[in-house]
């Protein structure tokens, strides 16, 4: 016999796919007729760049390019030029089938690049990046509910509910003024982040205000090799359609920077270009609603032999939004020769682990810092070191993993401290939510056997003796009688027994 129950569900993300490929990239450059001839290759990089991610028919597709970028030391002048060339790819994924309400994540790491010269005006590069993909539906666990004539052990649990899934790509531009700055001849190097600072709720909408911060490192006159940096930050506002978001929602939102582009643009108002920008953004979104769940740790007949099936569920029971900044001094020495001259120096990737310490979260990671400088000779010279970091998230209290983590440089400033090291401050910022997850075993489904009638026994009354750290719920399943009129019988509010004590078992 099984009984009739109200189906109940809990809804979590569940990966569809998780998987990783690698994309190699190789490029042979030569040096278009503008570029002077090359001396010293100072920095090869590789610059993945993500045009679109379309998923149809059971394919998850990935579009974009690779982009090569050489800094070098010209022959001529001994100055610092840059060259740089883009190849396409694509990428497909296959999934069984395609889910109906979905997200797809991306993520790319350049994994090795070699260059080899040919000539001061030919390379040879060869390099790969791994593409990550991580393809995000709706999954749900049922949630048991016991119907009249089952004796039930309930766990009140507060979890949280996925009530939103949604994904929007769309693009930021830019046309920006650099009449205050030194004119803006080649860019050398340049990097785009990007980060939220408010999300809006309202029936099936986000209102999501952000902003970019472009950073570039840029010659403003080619004769002399003059270098000079600009920061810009631009605000963004983005309306996302979101099926289940309300003002009720706890919202996990990541923001993808998947491509940028920076070009100039001369401007017919001023003798000096404008910075032609365009940035590529993702928005995923998560949302939740905390609730209270009655989950079902143990059942039985009182008047039937029964059997309950079990079985682990897994829930989020504390979720909360993490956006902190912390400073990290890190330095730079140069293994021979001395620094001259400071030009830049820039955070060029982040990794980002969390884990679970001393009832917070933990963060730790890397930062890959490239210096690039002038030595004694007025030489350019590049280093490059990595550098760890470590911090504990202040608002992650009780909580053991990080959603949507994420980290970036938002500041960054240094000075020359001697003549072979450069000492740094950057603010790292660490976005994401912190969770704090729970796995339960839980009754899914409870056989009852109605050929095999339980006996109440002849006795209206039973005594038993019960040891310290015996617990009630056992008691009254061993003795088939309920829990509630067990603990009344005895007086009793806890169902389990620090000290040993004589029960009175009612007959039912």
């Amino acid at each position: 016999m099984e009984y009739p129950t109200e189906s109940r569900f809990l809804r979590a993300p569940a990966a569809v796919l998780d998987t990783v490929a690698e994309q190699l990239a190789d490029v042979d450059l030569t040096l278009p007729d503008y570029c002077p001839d090359i001396e010293k290759i100072l920095k090869c990089t590789l610059i993945p760049k993500l045009q679109s991610k379309s998923l149809s028919g059971g394919q998850l597709r990935v579009d974009g390019s690779c982009v090569v970028n050489v800094l070098y030391v010209e022959s001529t002048g001994k100055t610092i030029r840059c060259c740089e060339q883009s190849v396409s790819f694509s990428q497909s994924f296959s999934l069984r089938e395609t889910p109906e309400n979905y997200v797809v994540l991306t993520k790319t790491k350049p994994e090795y690049i070699n260059c080899r010269a040919l000539s001061p005006r030919r390379l040879v590069i060869h390099g790969a990046f791994s593409m990550y993909a991580k393809v995000l539906s709706v999954g749900q666990s049922e949630i048991f509910t016991p119907p009249e004539g089952l004796e039930a052990l309930i766990k009140p649990m507060d979890c949280a509910d996925l009530t939103a899934l949604c994904q929007e790509q769309f693009t930021v531009s830019e046309e920006i003024s650099a009449a205050d700055k030194p004119p803006v001849e080649s860019v050398l190097h340049s990097s785009v982040t990007a980060g939220i600072n408010d999300v809006k709720a309202v029936k099936d909408k986000l209102m999501v205000g952000g902003e970019l911060n472009l950073r570039m490192f840029y010659l403003c006159d080619v004769e002399t090799g003059e270098t000079a940096k600009l920061d810009y930050v631009l605000p963004f506002n983005q309306i996302l359609d979101c099926d289940g978001v309300d003002e009720n929602t706890r919202n996990l939102l990541c923001c993808e920077v998947m491509s940028y582009d920076v070009r100039l643009k001369n401007d017919i108002m001023s003798e000096k270009p404008v910075i032609a920008l365009d940035v590529k953004l993702c928005l995923t979104e998560q949302g939740y609603v905390m609730r209270e769940e009655k989950l079902v740790c143990d059942a039985f007949s009182v008047e039937y032999a029964s059997a309950p099936r079990f079985d682990n569920l897994k829930t989020v029971t504390e979720l909360l939004p993490v956006s902190e900044s912390f400073m990290e001094k890190l330095s730079i020495c140069v293994d021979s020769g001395k620094i001259g001259k400071i030009l830049d120096i820039y955070a060029d990737s982040l990794t980002l682990n969390a884990a679970p310490a001393d009832g917070r979260l933990s963060v730790s990671g890397k930062v890959n810092l490239c210096m690039l400088a002038l030595d004694g000779d007025d030489f350019p010279m590049f280093v490059e070191r990595s550098c760890d970091f470590s911090h504990t998230l202040s608002s992650s209290e009780g909580c053991d993993s990080l959603c949507f983590g994420r980290v970036r440089a938002s500041g960054l400033s240094f000075r020359l401290a001697d003549d072979s090291t450069a000492e740094i401050r950057v603010e790292l910022k660490v976005t994401g939510g912190a969770m704090k997850n729970e796995c339960t075993r839980v009754v899914t489904d409870v056989e009852v056997f109605e050929d095999q009638p339980l006996s109440s026994g002849d006795c209206a009354l039973t005594l038993y003796f019960a040891d310290s750290g015996e617990n009630l719920w056992s008691i009254s399943k061993a003795h088939n009688t309920r829990l509630e009129p067990l603990m009344r019988e005895n007086n009793l509010e806890e169902i389990d027994l620090d000290s040993p004590q004589m029960l009175l078992i009612p007959k039912l």
